[in-house]
């Protein structure tokens, strides 16, 4: 068990991998969609994980015989009916409250003698000719999404059934023409129609490697191989609907992943980044897509969105923006301790932000613009594609730079491409890389424009679903977080100022004699006046070094920060602390700037001109 997304910078690492083992390694894992922290698996058990006590459940307890297994037997929950936990042998068994007890409502759905597989050599043959006939087990199980009594079911030797009332009566609905030992690999029943489902079937054990997909739109009467465009060597282990859009279907096999746009009539490899291996299980998790390999690992394709969009329409455009999905706001830790070193295990997080995917059918000539507006249309961020990269300075950082945050970047180049903006609002200038304001969740909007073109869709920015704040604290918090954000832009700016004229200063000081100087050290002063730092015998420490006065640019410099990091760190409305602090603030601050402007604007080329008078 481990998380899809952590808390971390470092990402998903080995201590965030918890093993559970409710019934061994070779069995399902069905969690309760009804209680998180129960979990099912194997032959079967129950795992709780609050006390990490593990109780045996098997439904074959009250039903004393001759059962058969294989490595892997099915448990699942229906969609429909969450209380309806299913496992399967040779036969269906159901459960209704947890496992107390199962009602066996199949009997024995596999081929009562199967022929010996034609492949098999005669010296396997020979040893299993005492044993009786070889016979198989319910591999798969499809319980209805639209009709709680209903269930499709598939065996590891070649045969479909369907049950319309909860078990009762079952009938035989195999594809024709699909003989023994034809492994059901997987079952998918479809979320808009009771009267479609799609099956994969492996018969890679027959020494046929071939693709097998077959799709039924009328309950299981009629049934179409559908596998163009997957390899002619790619047997395929699993078959899934997507569940927003229909006919939108994704295939694991031997060797990766397809996708199909048109229910099946044709395929293409999703392969992407992953490498060649064989895909076990696919899960459509909400905006995600995820997989399974042999290998033990977990891969997902973050926000499946484009796909659910695509379509020929989109695919001959020469320019496209997907509507977004749905973003959620989630705010890490300030501070975790010290990065991992690169060389350790680890997976990737998930970008953090609202994905905006768009495409590019050729490379565009000028330079592409992204824009995101509130729900007011005022401006909130732009991007182009000809901005600067942001690379970290290695001649003074001071830690390692595959540490520094990647930087979003706009790509005008041909081909599909996902911008992920982070919710933060620009900093203001002077501010550099700091955090800016968050976005609040609501309603925005995303525009693209390619050449003359202007793309825009609706993007929505959503609370993070553990914080209770209403809409009124969140407006509450952007107010006066935004309010400080300008004013310690104003005050980064008047700070950089003086800063170029104590240079000038210092430069014109060393030109002067003693009676010019003077003037010159009168100017100095009082840019140290309204600077109001001592600077440090160590420039990297500076504590022990306070402001010299609260009506100076070093005092509002750092007291903003920290009310700005006070506000803006947390979802919270602002407290009473914070707005009185900033009713203090804001007006030392308009003092302090009024008087830097004024000696900018009026003193100084004043001292200039009685200087150069007396020269």
């Amino acid at each position: 068990m481990l998380p899809s997304r952590t808390i971390s910078s470092d990402g998903i690492a080995m201590p965030q991998f918890h093993e559970i083992r409710p019934g061994g390694e070779n069995g399902m894992i069905a969690p309760d969609p009804r209680d998180p922290n129960r979990v099912y698996g194997g032959h079967v058990r129950r795992l709780d994980l609050r006390t990490q006590q593990t109780r045996a459940v098997d439904p074959t307890l009250a039903y004393p015989g001759i059962d058969r297994a294989t490595w892997t037997l099915p448990l699942v929950f229906s969609p429909k009916d969450p209380r309806r936990l299913y496992f399967a042998n040779q036969r269906l068994y159901e459960t209704r409250d947890g496992g107390g007890h199962w009602a066996r409502i199949s009997p024995d759905l596999t081929r009562a003698d199967p022929p010996i597989p034609p492949n098999l050599d005669p010296a396997t043959i020979a040893d299993n000719l005492g044993s009786g006939p070889r016979r198989g087990v319910i591999y798969s199980i499809a319980p209805s999404r639209t009709d709680a009594d209903e269930l499709w079911v598939g065996t590891d030797d070649g045969r479909v059934w369907r049950s319309r009332d909860d078990g009762k009566h079952w009938r035989n609905v195999t594809p024709p023409g699909l003989g023994a030992w034809s492994k059901i690999a997987a079952i998918d029943a479809s979320h808009f129609d009771a009267q479609t489902a799609y099956v994969a079937v492996d018969r890679h054990r027959l020494d046929d490697d071939r693709p097998y997909i077959y799709r039924t739109h009328d309950g299981g009467k009629s049934w179409k191989l559908i596998v163009a465009g997957i390899g002619a060597e790619d047997f395929v282990n699993v078959v899934r609907e997507d569940d927003h859009r229909p006919g939108l279907l994704y295939a694991g096999t031997e060797h990766g992943v397809y996708v199909s746009f048109d229910d099946g009539d044709h395929w293409q490899s999703l392969r992407l980044n992953l490498p060649v291996t064989s895909v076990r299980d696919i899960d459509v998790h909400g905006e995600d897509l995820v997989i399974a390999t042999h290998g033990r690992g977990f891969w997902i394709l973050d926000d499946a969105a484009p796909l659910r969009q695509l379509t020929p329409a989109v695919a001959a455009a020469n320019a496209w923006l997907f509507r977004p999905a749905p973003a959620i706001r989630l705010r890490m830790p300030d501070f975790i301790g010290t990065p991992m070193p690169a060389e350790e295990p680890k997976a990737k997080n998930p970008p953090d932000g609202a994905y905006i995917d768009y495409f590019l059918r050729h490379a565009a000539p000028t330079p592409i613009t992204l824009t995101i507006r509130d729900a007011h249309g005022a401006l909130v961020r732009r991007w182009s594609s000809a901005d600067a990269a942001a690379k970290p300075d290695l001649a003074t950082i001071d830690f390692a730079p595959e540490w520094a945050p990647a930087q979003a970047r706009l790509s005008a180049a041909a081909g599909a491409h996902r911008f992920v903006w982070n919710f933060r609002y620009p900093p203001p200038a002077g501010l550099g890389a700091q955090d800016a304001v968050w976005a609040p969740p609501g309603s925005y909007r995303a525009i693209l424009r390619v050449g003359g073109e202007r793309l825009s869709r609706p993007l929505r920015i959503l609370a993070d679903p553990r914080v209770h704040l209403d809409a009124a604290a969140f407006a509450a918090q952007f107010r006066l977080a935004t309010r400080i954000d300008r004013l310690r832009g104003e005050v980064a700016g008047a700070r950089r100022e003086l800063h170029g004229v104590r240079a000038a200063l210092l430069a014109a000081r060393s030109h002067h004699g003693e009676a010019g100087r003077a003037g010159l050290d009168a100017s100095l002063a009082k840019v140290a006046a309204l600077e109001g730092g001592v600077p440090p015998v160590n420039p990297a420490n500076d504590y022990g070094f306070p402001p010299t006065s609260i009506d100076s640019l070093e005092f509002l410099g750092s007291s903003l920060q920290a009310l700005f990091a006070a506000v803006d760190d947390a979802d919270a409305a602002p407290s009473a602390d914070e707005l009185t602090g900033w009713r203090r603030l804001e007006p030392i601050a308009v003092r302090v700037l009024s008087a830097e402007r004024s000696f900018v604007d009026h003193d100084l080329p004043a001292a200039n001109r009685a200087r150069r008078a007396a020269e």
